[in-house]
């Protein structure tokens, strides 16, 4: 782990997930106009996740682009595509001013072409869009080993592999110990991954379901986390309370660790979304007064 504090603009990016319902589509409207006060480099829709399907995607990227003018990213579960559809999606993507991908396996994928839009693996799917198009992709990476992996070390080739198929950067599943993280680091720059590493947090909206997520994505939850929800009990401004907190250490330690840019899984949740970045930047410039909107609790 290095102690050395990066110096310089920090960068982050912002993925929400797909709102279900009228109510829930002006909230993440709102909340994506009032985020893009912090200027993040760009944004996303998780689309794919748990196996669902990919539909509102397309849709949701271009819309979200016009909303706010930040650069939006499209995610591309790949198992959701067969090849032809995927190069269709791609050149759709393209056309409409989409110029950045987040490509993964996807949760329903396994390891044969038909699993993976109908190329031998995710590698090769990044090279086929990087041949239609100078698209800027980023990948899914595990500090804590992807749960199907063989080994870490086979999880580690998969990514070497994605950063020589045209990878641009990985972006983590989230982590709550950042030793975990420091630990991936380290062994994929020494393993020759030269890409960007971007670390990507979660505010804890709910320690019911982040248990629940984390369960099946291999995410590890520290005891005290335990203890400390335990002792907010059913209070939902003590457990804000204890989620504003865990998030703000956790990316403020990051920052004094080598880490300038930083991908934050929002779950739709403003506040805290916009705490995580406050304390993120706070450690690059103290005076954050300009970046301060009026957030829609």
């Amino acid at each position: 782990m290095s102690s050395a504090k990066i110096i310089g603009q920090p960068v982050v990016s912002l993925e929400y997930f797909p709102p279900k319902g009228l109510s829930a589509e002006r909230s993440l409207m709102t909340g994506a106009h009032a985020l893009r006060r912090f200027a993040p480099a760009y944004q996303t829709v998780t689309f794919g996740a748990g196996g669902s399907e990919t539909d509102g995607s397309f849709n949701w990227s271009v819309r979200l682009q016009g909303l706010n003018e930040i650069p939006t990213a499209a995610h591309i579960a790949l198992c959701h595509f067969s090849r032809e559809e995927l190069i269709k999606f791609a050149e759709d993507l393209w056309e409409q001013g989409i110029q950045r991908l987040v490509v993964l396996r996807g949760d329903a994928g396994g390891d044969t072409s038909d699993d993976l839009a109908g190329f031998a693996s995710v590698a090769e799917a990044i090279s086929a869009l990087k041949q239609l198009y100078p698209f800027d992709i980023s990948v899914a990476s595990y500090p804590e080993v992807h749960p199907l992996a063989a080994s870490p070390e086979a999880d580690m080739r998969n990514l070497i592999t994605k950063q020589d198929a045209g990878a641009d950067r990985t972006i983590t599943q989230y982590f709550f110990d950042n030793e975990d993280f420091y630990r991936f680091r380290d062994a994929a720059e020494k393993q020759g991954f030269r890409r960007e590493i971007v670390p990507g947090v979660i505010p804890i909206a709910s320690f019911e379901r982040i248990k629940i997520f984390s369960q099946k994505c291999g995410a590890r939850i520290p005891e005290h986390f335990h203890t400390l929800f335990a002792e907010a009990g059913d209070d939902k401004a003590a457990q804000s309370a204890v989620s504003r907190r865990l998030i703000e250490e956790q990316v403020r330690d990051l920052a004094q660790n080598g880490v300038s840019s930083l991908h934050i899984y929002t779950l739709n949740r403003v506040d805290l979304t916009a705490d995580a970045i406050r304390a993120f930047q706070g450690e690059f410039d103290q005076d954050l007064e300009a970046f301060r909107p009026a957030l829609v609790g």
